[in-house]
């Protein structure tokens, strides 16, 4: 979870008039009115919902501690929670930021059945592990297997968030190990998995280490190790169109930041703690190169920062809209403030976070008020949620009627959404129903492959598929009559592109 910090703060005194007038903002004029519904109450320290793949009808909610000191999954079944929990775990620590952390639902889940939960034990270990479900399809095993237990030297920045990416491998990150000012010098440091963002394959018993991890084999670094320079991310998504993952990473003193990274970027390291947010913060001595500023082992700055100007001071990170209901606002990121509990929206351009506007009033359900967010979720078909405290809020239309919703589609499809003849880049859109396994290839007009596109499994909804009109030998492929091939377990769609030399 977060931390709330105070110290030090006349370090850093200055806010820059930009990132003031960013975040003070005006009510967004968004071309449909939003608002949101409370959708749960009376559950317990909400941090998380989420949705198992092409599964529309239920909602599933972290809860990260309830009186009895126990972390518990419920269900949010046809709009009615369910009054028994999905699971519920062993007794955990009961620190602030400490408990059941983190969901995330296998692809493949339909079938396979499992789940990974991300929590601390009272040992102050960060524990990944597995479960299924059981014969009940609203009720899981009681008892899971541990994938991953990492120690730690404090009790706070656990880290918690856990998620399947494009590719079908599972990612998950874990803090810096606590305390303050990264006193122990791990997120740069690429032999421990603190302050890291990981990516395993958990397909098989246990775990193995995908092709194109960036420390892996005789690279130095844990294999495991996908990003570096975190110091506490709390709550990444992936934009579930384009692949591209943003992450929302908690500061120190004054700054919070929006990070952001091109869909399949690997080996990033976003600065922490050689930074707070784009600012030099402290020297760190665990990284390659022994110095913060050396230019062989660059840094990403963020896409976006904020001050805790005005009581700010924990960033919660959230998702792109990709969903069904409001077509008008697909493509706009919202995240939000853990103390002021300020919510707002912005665009990725370029990899820059644009347009930022302030929906805070905007999103106060009438007659309550929506207090802390803990987190933002998404359910099966893109729709967002707000956690706050022991309640659930849904991001709906002021007047539904004043949109017109786009059905997700009853089967596979595949669309040119670019131009068709082209010279550079083709782009197509992708849709499944379900997460499934999926292969787009460049076939030539005889019918011989000459590009693979993708080749894994996907969720369900939308995703962006660009051709740059090479064949897998990354030599140009000649002007003429191309077939774009869209293979899923159950269909077959093909579209026809003209590349024009």
């Amino acid at each position: 979870m977060r931390t709330h910090r105070r110290r030090h703060a006349a370090v850093f005194l200055f806010l820059s008039v930009a990132a003031c007038l960013a975040l003070a903002g005006t009510r967004s004029e968004a071309a449909v009115p939003l608002k949101s519904i409370r959708i749960a109450s009376g559950l317990n320290n909400v941090l998380f919902v989420t949705s198992p793949p092409g599964d529309t009808s239920r909602l599933f909610v972290v809860e990260q501690r309830g009186p009895d000191n126990r972390g518990r999954i419920k269900i949010i079944k046809n709009g009615t929670l369910l009054s028994t929990p999905f699971l519920t775990t062993a007794v955990l620590p009961t620190g602030f930021e400490q408990g059941l952390l983190g969901l995330a639902f296998a692809p493949d889940y339909a079938t396979s059945g499992r789940f990974y939960i991300h929590y601390t034990d009272t040992n102050n270990n960060v524990i990944l592990a597995r479960h299924t479900v059981s014969a009940n399809p609203d009720v899981a095993q009681a008892t899971g297997s541990i994938l991953l237990s990492i120690p730690k030297p404090d009790v706070n920045h656990n880290g918690g968030w856990t998620a399947f990416g494009p590719d079908g491998n599972l990612y998950f990150t874990v803090g810096d190990g606590g305390g303050g000012d990264d006193l122990w010098d791990n997120a740069q440091n690429r032999d421990v998995l603190l302050g890291k963002m990981m990516r395993i394959d958990v397909r098989g018993p246990t775990y193995t280490i995908p092709a194109g991890n960036p420390f892996a084999g005789a690279t130095p670094g844990l294999d495991e190790i996908w990003a570096t320079g975190l110091r506490n991310a709390w709550r990444n998504s992936f934009d579930r169109m384009t692949g591209d993952l943003i992450i929302g990473d908690v500061g120190q003193n004054v700054y919070e930041e929006v990070d952001f990274a091109p869909a399949g970027t690997a080996g990033a390291n976003y600065g922490w703690k050689c930074y707070e947010g784009a600012h030099r913060y402290l020297d760190s001595t665990t990284n390659p190169c022994q110095s913060c500023t050396d230019p062989a082992c660059p840094m990403v700055l963020p896409a976006y920062e904020y001050s805790h100007e005005s009581g700010r001071c924990s960033i919660t990170g959230g998702y792109v809209y990709r969903g069904y209901d409001i077509p008008d606002l697909r493509g706009t990121y919202f995240f939000a403030d853990y103390c002021t509990g300020e919510i707002w929206s912005g665009v990725f351009s370029n990899g820059s976070l644009t347009g930022v506007q302030n929906r805070t009033a905007e999103l106060e359900p009438i007659g309550l008020s929506i207090g802390t967010i803990s987190s933002f979720g998404e359910d099966a078909r893109g729709e967002l949620y707000i956690c706050s405290d022991d309640e659930v809020y849904k991001i709906v239309p002021v007047n539904p009627t004043d949109v017109e919703p786009t059905p997700p589609p009853a089967g596979a499809a595949l669309r040119v959404v670019g131009a068709n003849p082209f010279r550079v880049r083709l782009q197509m859109e992708a849709s499944s129903p379900v997460a499934a396994r999926g292969t787009v290839e460049v076939m030539d007009a005889a019918g011989r492959r000459v590009r693979t596109l993708v080749d894994e499994v996907t969720w369900s909804g939308p995703r962006m598929i660009d051709w740059d009109g090479k064949n897998d030998q990354g030599r140009n492929a000649p002007s003429g009559i191309y077939w774009i091939r869209y293979r899923t377990e159950t269909s077959e769609i093909n579209r026809r592109a003209v590349l024009v030399r």
